[in-house]
């Protein structure tokens, strides 16, 4: 196993940047960077309203919603829980 691989698996598990430099013997910065960079190619996000999985665009704003109907019904959901509104 390379080291992207080992600090992925540490990550998931809820290792911080300085205890998996520890453990691998490496540098915190080199670890850093290697989060950031996995970061970066992870473009897989979900639907804010309905959870479908989607992929962005490299370099591009990041997805919130699948379409616009699930963009108009989140919002329409937001409205109803708040008191902006609400009459006395």
């Amino acid at each position: 196993m390379n080291n992207d691989t080992l600090i992925k698996e540490l990550r998931d598990k809820g290792y911080g940047y300085k205890k998996i430099a520890n453990e691998l013997d490496l540098k915190v910065d080199a670890v850093r960077y290697a989060c950031l960079r996995m970061e970066e190619e992870s473009l897989v996000g979900y639907c804010k309203n309905c959870g479908l999985e989607m992929k962005s665009v490299k370099g591009k704003k990041k997805k919130i919603f699948c379409s616009d109907r699930c963009r108009w019904q989140w919002w329409n959901e937001q409205r109803k829980g708040s008191s902006h509104n609400e009459s006395i």
